[in-house]
């Protein structure tokens, strides 16, 4: 897993408590994630995310939106600190 840096704010602020909220993903996503488990594969999932604690609404709220869709969303609502989510 990354460190904690919340996607609507970029905190990383080790005095605050952090959360990370995985979204839906596909068919395809699913079966990729069976093979990199099946290889033992580690890193950080594409459909996970930190969320600090003033944050956390906006992740819980979208958690059954496919994961591009909830993040897209997330910033367009927010429009505070734009990231890009990252690739497969």
């Amino acid at each position: 897993m990354k460190p904690p840096l919340c996607l609507v704010c970029g905190s990383t602020d080790r005095a605050t408590q952090f959360t990370v909220v995985h979204f839906a993903i596909n068919d395809q996503e699913k079966a990729a994630f069976a093979r990199r488990e099946a290889a033992h594969w580690v890193g950080h999932p594409e459909n996970a995310y930190w969320f600090c604690a003033e944050h956390l609404h906006f992740g819980t709220e979208r958690q059954s939106m496919h994961w591009r869709d909830a993040v897209d969303d997330i910033l367009a609502v927010t429009d505070r600190y734009p990231r890009h989510p990252p690739g497969p």
